[in-house]
């Protein structure tokens, strides 16, 4: 149990300072030290509406709190940076369209459905609950540091034709988890002789909303490259490092292994996922 207690610690306080090494790394092409104040605000944001939310062990706040730190992040580099190229302009209206869309949709699935399972055994305990916040803090700063980077560069370049390529790839990325998200919600308000959606988005792939996220970041970093240079390219991490998130951490293998728990034993569930990627609609699961 000690030996349990000592491994979250070392997490809970060793991450803040990788992720502020990898921020001081990135920010070369940044003037100040904004991407370091920007991360600091991220954990700012997650500490005020995470402490009181461990204390009443209540995850409602959690994703909505996420959404306030992109935004406040956003703001903060908008009011210190003095040359706003359009590229930048067309990151910060992507970066906050996709944060006030998510946020909304989350928070009133959250307010309707009162729990979220995932933190059904994280919020009993204080220790791995703050861990939790920790990565949701890591997880808003990482997934828009590549955007961050480009939108606070000295070096701002204007939009290319091949941009469009970007904006198309964002807006179908965008509209895929929007009307992704939809259909679920939908569903789940109607009732239907199955337990699980298959149909819409959702025949052609079992995770169209994650898709779409993933199609987004990776469209995101397309377009913020040409302001990138030296170590602030590091910062093309952010679509893998979602991509990852989202496969193998805390998205789609979490909702697999419930799904197969709750559904497993119907044929029709079976069929589904034998016919149905797991991700991408071009390819097919095998089982």
């Amino acid at each position: 149990m000690k030996l349990e207690i000592f491994k979250k610690l070392g997490i809970a306080t060793v991450l803040p300072l990788i992720l502020f090494g990898f921020t001081l790394a990135t920010q070369q092409a940044s003037p100040h030290n904004i991407l370091v104040e920007c991360l600091f605000i991220s954990f700012v944001v997650h500490w005020f509406f995470g402490l009181p939310s461990i204390f009443l062990r209540t995850e409602k706040l959690f994703d909505l709190t996420g959404s306030i730190a992109v935004l406040s992040m956003l703001y903060y580099a908008l009011q210190h940076v003095l040359n706003l190229g359009n590229r930048a302009i067309l990151l910060l209206a992507f970066c906050a369209i996709w944060t006030i869309r998510l946020g909304a949709f989350l928070f009133i699935r959250i307010m309707l459905h009162k729990v979220d399972g995932r933190f059904n055994d994280i919020k009993k305990s204080p220790l791995s609950f703050i861990i939790t916040w920790h990565l949701s803090a890591t997880w808003t700063f990482l997934t828009i540091v590549a955007a961050l980077c480009a939108i606070t560069s000295s070096q701002q370049q204007p939009l290319f034709i091949v941009d469009m390529i970007f904006i198309l790839m964002w807006l179908l990325g965008f509209f895929c988890e929007f009307f992704a998200d939809l259909q679920k919600f939908r569903f789940k308000k109607k009732k239907s002789d199955l337990p699980f959606i298959n149909s819409g988005l959702w025949s052609y792939s079992r995770h169209p909303n994650y898709l779409g996220e993933i199609v987004m970041w990776f469209a995101i970093a397309g377009l913020a490259l040409p302001n990138l240079y030296s170590w602030s390219l590091l910062s093309l991490i952010s679509p893998f490092f979602v991509s990852i998130l989202l496969i193998k951490i805390s998205g789609i293998n979490l909702l697999e292994e419930n799904n197969d728990k709750k559904f497993g034993h119907l044929h029709a569930y079976k069929v589904y996922k034998e016919t149905t990627p797991i991700l991408f609609p071009l390819t097919r699961q095998k089982n």
